[in-house]
């Protein structure tokens, strides 16, 4: 009878120690979400969106199938972290017609310059994907956990003037993970 407590007590602390052990998906250092198809341009239409929280930057690489440079306006990538006060940076990099794209801008909530330098952020462009790349000195030195919202905006000048966005669809000038609202991507963990 001993012996066979013993065992079970045994082996409920091996699976309470597995269990333990295991980290949750907020613990994650990296996460990849998947959005809905045809919820925009095919141009534009993020169909996969994959977080980085690493110790050096935050990584968010939105993959499009289709994705033409040629028809995106702009990329903006909202960032909350942990911090007290759930502070939410931006980073845009837009295209100026006639002048061609501009270096990313970094908004910070949290400094008396709303639009602050940044050194090492950085957007890039691949055949399928758009990736954007932020340094956590520039989070606050972040070392907790964030949350992400990426934006795809087509060229449509009238895109700015406009006083709601419009619904997704596959005719939709922008993207964004998870939808047009202020919703954002679950946590992903720090390291």
């Amino acid at each position: 009878m001993i012996r066979t407590l013993r065992t079970v007590a045994i082996g409920a602390a091996a699976a309470a120690l597995v269990v333990g052990m295991t980290a949750s998906p907020a613990a994650a250092k990296t996460r990849t979400f998947t959005d809905k198809r045809t919820d925009a341009v095919a141009a534009l239409d993020i169909t996969k969106v994959k977080v980085k929280n690493k110790k050096h930057a935050v990584v968010v690489r939105m993959t499009v199938p289709d994705f033409d440079k040629s028809k995106l306006g702009s990329v903006m990538l909202s960032i909350r972290t942990k911090s007290k006060g759930r502070p939410t940076f931006m980073v845009t990099k837009a295209r100026i017609e006639g002048a061609g794209w501009m270096p990313p801008m970094f908004l910070d909530p949290t400094s008396e310059d709303i639009i602050v330098a940044c050194k090492g952020d950085r957007v890039t462009f691949g055949a399928k994907s758009v990736t954007v790349r932020v340094p956590q000195r520039c989070l606050g030195a972040n070392r907790k956990a964030v949350r992400v919202q990426p934006v795809l905006m087509g060229r449509d000048p009238e895109l700015e003037m406009l006083e709601e966005l419009p619904e997704p669809g596959p005719d939709a000038p922008l993207d964004a993970y998870p939808t047009f609202s202020a919703r954002m991507s679950p946590w992903v963990g720090y390291r």
